[in-house]
């Protein structure tokens, strides 16, 4: 399940979803690669992404390799605000893209935030 802090709930526009994208970085094997997190509208909204379990329902939207990396943990989203600009983080460790691609994807508490800016 992936929940949406307060914060994060506020800093999204009522025409915006969370985003949780996936992204190459392997020359060898797809499955290698980061995820970031941003809002986008929801008319933006590449097909190849679905909707995932999400608290809000239908706040969160994934691309499918990212979710197949985080089916099975809880994943909490949050934004931090600086002046104008939004910046959604998970609590996923920083390298949690090469953790999950080695099957390591830990969800202790001791991890620190990583995500993409808006």
């Amino acid at each position: 399940m992936i929940t949406l802090t307060a914060g994060a709930r506020e800093a999204l526009r009522p025409d915006e979803v969370v985003l949780i994208d996936w992204h190459v970085t392997g020359l060898c094997c797809a499955d290698a690669g980061e995820f970031s997190v941003r809002p986008l509208r929801t008319s933006r909204l590449p097909r190849t992404m679905r909707p995932v379990p999400a608290a809000p329902e239908g706040s969160v939207y994934v691309h499918p390799t990212a979710w197949s990396h985080l089916a099975q943990h809880d994943v909490e989203v949050d934004c931090r605000m600086f002046g104008p600009w939004r910046r959604f983080v998970t609590d996923l460790p920083p390298d949690a893209g090469l953790r999950a691609c080695m099957g390591r994807l830990q969800t202790d508490s001791t991890s620190s935030s990583h995500g993409g800016a808006s």
